[in-house]
């Protein structure tokens, strides 16, 4: 099971009902299309300042190829 970053509740990885996205290196899981869409305007404020794995920065773009 993964954790929403947005809202924190578990969701599961092969159906997550809000679908997924890219950020950092790293893939995301949702519980709804609400807290995806929350994550994809400001996914910093949901990301930890500490993740090593980072990606220089950001461009919103990014997200119009979403999984």
């Amino acid at each position: 099971m993964a954790v929403d970053p947005v809202c924190k509740k578990q969701v599961d990885e092969k159906a997550a009902p809000g679908g997924k996205a890219r950020f950092w290196g790293k893939i995301f899981f949702f519980c709804d299309k609400k807290c995806r869409g929350t994550f994809q305007r400001d996914p910093q404020k949901y990301v930890p300042e500490d993740d090593s794995e980072k990606e220089p920065g950001y461009d919103p773009r990014m997200f119009l190829g979403d999984m």
